[in-house]
């Protein structure tokens, strides 16, 4: 009786945790992409201003010195 206890309980306690540790690393590494993603655009626009010369044009039409940060 022991030997098939563990056999039938043992996978059904292993399993879910192994999914639930599987599904919280994917979200933890979901979080990390989606924060690599993110771009400042005052600071994108700021860097290229000093850039060439459409660059620049864009950064007067935008008017960066007025934009509140």
């Amino acid at each position: 009786m022991p030997l098939e206890f563990y056999i039938l309980v043992i996978p059904f306690c292993v399993i879910p945790v192994f999914l639930v540790s599987l599904e919280y690393l994917n979200k933890s590494a979901e979080l990390k992409r989606k924060s690599f993603n993110v771009i400042d655009f005052d600071k994108f626009v700021k860097r290229k201003e000093e850039g060439d010369a459409v660059d620049s044009d864009i950064a007067k039409l935008l008017d960066i010195d007025k934009i509140a940060a």
